[in-house]
């Protein structure tokens, strides 16, 4: 079993992604992500570090790549490479870094954790107290930005589009214990089910719901009064 979470700032995404974990019996890999990129290619952390969900600047992208000959693209590579080894050897959980992008399977459970600003200020401000509401906004959305970019340039797709995830999470109305409780259900089904990613997979499943359930046509009523889609 692979999740993995995608979530905006401030919405307590990685704690949810870890008790999800912790109640399904998964391994977590957060920033761990980054230590298995170190660990495989032997390369520093602080050399891999600024590519963490970010985007230098191209000015300092040229410098990085002078002086430690890695650009957002070598890093892509690692990552995918990294991504791709945990969910060959592991049952995890992995919180961001673009594992959605990467890992297409029956196992996998792609998951999106969004949340109204208003909210995301209250769970920032009860992190960092000293840090008021504007400020907080501020650091938000730079760090919302930042994880959209990454996404942009590494794997050329958009973070916010919903067809990348099989469950999108408006903590507007789910406390965070319902959404642990709607995420392990939806992976437990996931699991079990075994279905193919292709986009047809469930295709057979609407048929048959739609079919046990289709209404029949009265005498007089046209087509278009039964059940649709």
């Amino acid at each position: 079993m692979i999740i993995t979470i995608s979530r905006q700032a401030a919405t307590n995404g990685g704690l949810i992604g870890r008790l999800v974990a912790e109640r399904l019996g998964l391994r977590v890999f957060d920033r761990e992500v980054v230590d298995e990129i170190t660990r495989r290619t032997q390369i520093e952390p602080n050399v891999v570090n600024p590519f963490d969900e970010a985007v230098l600047s191209p000015v300092q992208s040229i410098l990085w790549e002078w002086r430690n000959s890695i650009n957002e693209r070598i890093y892509g590579r690692y990552l995918r490479q990294a991504l791709k080894r945990i969910a060959d050897e592991d049952n995890a959980v992995i919180i961001g870094r673009g594992a959605n992008f990467v890992l297409r399977c029956a196992r996998c459970l792609h998951v999106r954790i969004i949340a109204p600003l208003a909210l995301r200020i209250g769970i920032y401000r009860t992190a960092f107290p000293d840090v008021p509401d504007e400020e907080a906004a501020k650091r938000i959305h730079t760090e919302d930005r930042n994880k959209a970019r990454f996404v942009r340039a590494v794997f050329h797709e958009d973070i916010d589009d919903p067809r990348h995830y099989d469950l999108v999470l408006n903590l507007a109305g789910l406390t965070p214990e319902t959404s642990i409780e709607l995420i392990a259900t939806a992976a437990n089904s996931r699991e079990e089910r075994k279905l193919p990613p292709e986009s047809q997979a469930t295709l057979p499943n609407h048929v048959r719901i739609m079919s046990r359930h289709r209404r029949p046509a009265r005498p007089g009523v046209v087509e278009h009064y039964r059940f649709k889609p």
